[in-house]
């Protein structure tokens, strides 16, 4: 049908839960399981308070803390003839659990031909099944490894509370009518992957057989509102990328700008160091010169200046000359 439609099976802590979510946000599937579609249906069955009233007796009255099978079996026929699964396809997440579920959920539709030949509701029967499998002890070991925080919050991962799961699903599946039995005879054959082979948190190699089993995904694409939830928030992370890249912008100009000035003072403080030691450097040389004209020269130059002042001379170079001539302190 060119779509995805998948069905798993496995024991519990097989780490099924982030193979789903790799896939389902891969494919934009609907992803289904027991808890979810318990929440999700008490919102819908809001519009009629009687059923509403029956379900919740109903789930108060037993101590699994579900519904009836019947209930479970119309959510879950509910959800999967939906136009969310119907156009995008969907995993379904450990139900059916036992064969006469199975047999309930996928039951052909009395007024489909191609249902009552093929036997099954062709609608929702799934096109792939998988089947995780693993032994007990590597299962109780990887348990072991989970964190306290998630075994104190979660009473499915105590000890107690894992056994008596790990046990159930051992008797559901060691009888002759298995859900695996179910799909095998009609002709749906279950893949059987042994997650004992990956023993890593992200399981890589399991999620690589999967999807080379199901395929390239076929799906139509996101929804509309997953379209403007996309949008939304590649709007906000472009507005974050911008507002980031300007504040670093202005961070390196303002560092820029500090280490142009740091450099400018430093060039500024080189320089008049430098023309600190040449001034040094200058009077230390010109100190004999400057000695040997205050000594011998500037005195008789004064004078005669100020006598070519008093004088008047039409040639005062000349006068000048002559006079430092005739009084020469050496020659006198």
């Amino acid at each position: 049908r060119g779509i995805d439609n998948k069905r798993g099976r496995w024991p519990h802590s097989s780490g099924i839960f982030l193979l789903d979510v790799s896939l389902v946000q891969e494919r934009s599937s609907a992803r289904c399981d027991q808890d979810d579609l318990s929440e999700e249906d008490d919102s819908q069955a809001q519009r009629d308070k009687d059923f509403l009233a029956e379900l919740r007796e109903n789930k108060e009255g037993n101590d699994s803390g579900y519904y009836d099978d019947q209930y479970i079996n119309a959510f879950f026929k509910e959800t999967l003839m939906s136009s969310r699964c119907q156009n995008q396809g969907f995993i379904l997440d450990g139900y059916p659990k036992k064969y006469d579920h199975a047999k309930e959920l996928f039951a052909p539709d009395e007024d489909s031909e191609e249902d009552t030949v093929a036997k099954y509701n062709t609608l929702i029967m799934p096109d792939v099944v998988i089947s995780l499998e693993a032994k007990d002890d590597f299962l109780k070991e990887r348990v072991m490894t989970f964190p306290e925080s998630l075994v104190a919050t979660d009473p499915r991962y105590s000890e107690e509370g894992f056994l008596t799961r790990l046990a159930q699903f051992r008797r559901l599946n060691v009888e002759d009518e298995t859900v695996l039995n179910f799909f095998d005879e009609l002709e749906v054959h279950p893949e059987h992957i042994n997650v004992e082979d990956d023993n890593t948190p992200s399981t890589p190699k399991t999620i690589a057989a999967m999807k080379k089993l199901i395929g390239e995904p076929r799906n139509y694409g996101p929804t509309k509102e997953e379209l403007e939830e996309i949008r939304r928030r590649e709007a906000q992370e472009k507005l974050q990328r911008e507002t980031a890249e300007r504040i670093e912008r202005e961070r390196q100009e303002r560092l820029e700008r500090e280490n142009r000035e740091q450099r400018e003072a430093a060039w500024q403080a080189r320089l008049a160091e430098v023309h600190r030691q040449e001034q040094e450097v200058l009077e230390v040389r010109t100190a004999p010169l400057r000695n040997y004209l205050m000594q011998h020269v500037m005195p008789t130059l004064n004078q005669g200046l100020i006598e070519a002042i008093k004088a008047r001379p039409d040639d005062p170079i000349d006068f000048l000359a002559e006079y430092l001539f005739q009084h020469n302190p050496i020659v006198g």
